[in-house]
């Protein structure tokens, strides 16, 4: 029977498998190395994912609070002067000296929480 090149690529690839079967003890090493290394990289990349998933959302949450102090400022400016005035009409024209007191002396402490705390943002 005459060999052909099937049969003897069949035989060639059989004798490079036996031989490399001499060396399976220390492939074995080498391929748990190296799956363990592969873990490693995964698991490092999910924390690092993780990492910057949070910072992104801390960074955003500190914004939108920020933002809403400004806000909440903004309005109490508008407040504080409102009051502020119609307590000084109320008082000033005597419709009601009493309210207008009040008012006058809730525009004040609510102009120096306003102001501290925009002091205290920056």
């Amino acid at each position: 029977m005459k060999p052909t090149i099937a049969s003897l690529t069949a035989l060639a690839l059989f004798t490079l498998f036996l031989l490399s079967l001499g060396g399976v003890g220390a492939q074995e090493v080498d391929v748990n190395q190296t799956l363990k290394s592969m873990y490693e990289d995964i698991v490092s990349g999910v924390k690092r994912s993780i990492d910057r998933f949070i910072a992104g959302a801390q960074e955003l949450l500190l914004y939108a609070i920020r933002r809403g102090l400004e806000a909440l400022i903004m309005i109490a400016r508008a407040s504080y002067v409102a009051l502020g005035l119609l307590g000084l009409v109320l008082w000033a024209t005597g419709i009601s000296p009493y309210r207008g007191r009040h008012l006058i002396v809730g525009a004040i402490v609510l102009a120096i929480i306003a102001e501290v705390a925009r002091g205290l943002l920056g």
